[in-house]
């Protein structure tokens, strides 16, 4: 039978439709993008397009871009979908969905910016570490459905759950990527895009281009933690007998069995329900002792962005770190690589790599207060301000959240955040030398 011939409905059908064109730029580093979004270093690509970190000069943070370029026959109408299904997935405001920010086209070329995440995917993890223990498992994948079913109750699928699409930050932190070959629920598809999807990570339904619910995103979720708990994706043949080599409680195992059911009508209804059939087999009181620390850094970020007032003021959750556990030591995060001087009298002068970045402060009872400045041109209200960064302990490594102020009145709201970890490398010698020469911001 000829397949029948339907405009494309959803992202999948934009990838398919862009597909077709002859392959175009999707823009180059140093290219401003409306006047607002600098593309300054290209971190990853794909067939859709090209993802990059950006400079939003108009809030002065660092974003991730994601480019697309299309063009042909067909273009008004990949356009118009392109748009959107963007603003349906902007509406997935959660904490462990990747943030949408904004939607443009620069030049016939459309373009996402996304929050930019520090860490790691699921996917790297797995391939440094092989395996995860059950207990770190059961939590990202708890998170990746707390995620799914904020989506469903919204409408929207995401039929692409796989490692890659599950971001680890650097505080531990999930967050679900890649929205991009998501279904609305009450969109009505052909089967060209019902079939769309990774191949290995594609629930039976989805590989024949069948119709599908929630239930399709519940079997990758449950794929998803036997990949985490096996190191490797097991095929459909040897799935049972990989799941009987796990040593699993009897309710996790049937859950799991349950939950990857080649018929969708014997699997849970919901993401909600698989996560309540996973629930009894944490075990809160052993997990280790990082659950808790990281659980405090998160709140702590939190707090920062709500209410500055609240940051400055309220207790400290774990003991303070000393000036000594900072001074001159190398730090990674979202303003790149980071130092911290701190003389005897608290004065504390640091520098960071994103644009020559400086601050100029005072470090007192693991917290920096003080100003900040970056190139081109130091001055506010795109280019300095306010800054306040706490330091806490991590498993084995200190994190920091904080936030900063673009412009100089402390009145408003703190318009960005930050966080970082301590890197494992040494500071690298340039940063050092410019730390060194203890610059200054102008008018400082």
């Amino acid at each position: 039978m000829k397949e029948e011939a339907s405009p494309p409905t959803t992202f999948d059908g934009l990838a398919r439709a862009v597909a077709r064109v002859e392959p175009a730029r999707s823009g180059v580093v140093g290219m401003v993008l409306g006047t607002t979004y600098e593309l300054v270093e290209r971190i990853g690509g794909g067939g859709m397009g090209v993802v990059f970190r950006a400079r939003d000069r108009r809030l002065g943070r660092d974003v991730a871009v994601k480019t697309l370029r299309i063009a042909g026959d067909g273009d008004e109408d990949v356009r118009r979908l392109f748009e959107r299904e963007a603003r349906a997935t902007a509406q997935l405001l959660h904490p462990n969905i990747v943030t949408l920010h904004h939607v443009g086209e620069h030049e016939d070329m459309p373009y996402l910016v996304l929050e930019l995440l520090a860490g790691e995917t699921l996917a790297t993890r797995l391939a440094r570490r092989v395996r995860l223990p059950l207990d770190e498992a059961l939590a990202v994948v708890d998170a990746v459905l707390d995620a799914i079913t904020f989506a469903h109750q919204r409408g929207v699928l995401h039929r692409d759950l796989k490692p890659s699409n599950v971001f680890v930050t650097a505080d531990e932190r999930i967050k679900v990527l890649d929205f991009g070959i998501a279904l609305s629920l009450d969109t009505d598809v052909g089967p060209r895009t019902r079939g769309a999807g990774t191949p290995g990570y594609m629930a039976p339904e989805q590989r024949g281009g069948l119709d599908q619910d929630p239930r399709t995103d519940v079997w990758a979720a449950a794929g998803l933690l036997v990949e985490c708990l096996l190191g490797r994706r097991p095929d459909d043949r040897e799935l049972g007998a990989k799941l009987a080599e796990l040593e699993l409680g009897r309710d996790l195992r049937a859950a799991l069995e349950r939950a990857l059911d080649p018929d969708p009508a014997k699997r849970p209804e919901s993401a909600a329900q698989l996560r309540s059939l996973l629930a009894p087999s944490f075990r809160p009181a052993a997990r280790p002792r990082r659950f808790a620390t990281i659980a405090l850094a998160v709140v702590a970020v939190c707090a920062v962005i709500a209410a500055v007032v609240a940051f400055a003021t309220r207790a400290p959750a774990v003991a303070p770190i000393a000036a000594s556990e900072i001074d001159g030591k190398a730090f990674t995060g979202t303003t790149g690589d980071f130092i911290l001087q701190i003389d005897p009298d608290g004065t504390a002068h640091g520098v960071y790599t994103q644009n020559d970045g400086i601050l100029v402060g005072r470090f007192a009872d693991g917290v920096f207060t003080g100003t900040w400045c970056d190139q081109p041109t130091r001055r506010p209200p795109l280019n300095a301000g306010l800054a306040k960064l706490r330091f806490v302990r991590g498993e084995g490594r200190l994190l920091i959240d904080g936030a900063w102020l673009f412009g100089e009145d402390d009145t408003v709201p703190w318009r960005a955040g930050f966080l970082g970890y301590r890197a494992a490398t040494p500071a690298d010698p340039a940063l050092v030398a410019r730390l060194h020469r203890r610059e200054g911001c102008p008018g400082r």
